[in-house]
């Protein structure tokens, strides 16, 4: 009796275990992932389906040092903070409206670690009122130098990010923005940054 027992709580062990390995891991419980296009390629956002899987370690470091390293505020002036799934809604108005773009502010090395699909690269250190190609960035951005000054009317949508709350990068590029007169009303800021995305289990780039 006692072996047969045995016998049938191990098979519902490897049931079990078989079924966790099968698990659908959603976004949401109506949203599986999102498809859309980056340079070109079809890229698919979901989560990673396996339960026990290794994130990239790279993000899930936290600096202890401050300074450098300080917690950074969750508002900036009147600029609207998002999260995960704002970030993907984003991506996918991207698709219809060539007048938004996603910003990763960290230097280039942290960019090559990984980021997130459909976001270039704009480092928070050229980004800056007395930077070498500012006049050529904001102009880029949908900005008009006009006597001298920058008129922002037609200025795109921005949403920026870095690596997490504990990272300045996102924060001082948007506030080198809003020194500049860049409408607080056309940026976004993803707060949370690649260790959230990362810790949630989001496609990585």
């Amino acid at each position: 009796m006692k072996r047969n027992i045995m016998t049938i709580v191990g098979m519902g062990l490897i049931i079990t275990g078989v079924q966790a390995l099968a698990v659908d891991i959603k976004i949401t419980k109506e949203l599986t992932s999102i498809t859309t296009k980056d340079r070109g390629n079809t890229v698919i956002i979901k989560r990673v389906q396996e339960p026990n899987s290794k994130r990239n370690n790279d993000f899930n470091n936290i600096p202890k040092e401050c300074p450098p390293y300080c917690i950074q505020p969750m508002n900036i002036g009147k600029v609207k903070t998002v999260g995960e799934l704002e970030v993907l809604n984003f991506i996918k108005e991207m698709e219809d409206n060539t007048n938004t773009l996603l910003i990763d502010a960290r230097s280039r090395t942290w960019y090559k670690k990984g980021t997130i699909p459909t976001a270039i690269n704009l480092p928070f250190s050229i980004l800056k009122k007395d930077g070498k190609y500012i006049q050529k960035i904001l102009a880029l951005l949908g900005g008009k130098e006009i006597d001298k000054k920058w008129n922002f009317d037609n200025a795109q949508t921005l949403l920026i990010f870095s690596n997490g709350a504990w990272d300045k990068d996102a924060t001082t590029e948007i506030k080198n923005l809003m020194e500049m007169g860049y409408p607080e009303d056309k940026i976004l800021y993803y707060r949370g940054g690649m260790q959230m995305w990362n810790s949630v289990g989001l496609t990585i780039k």
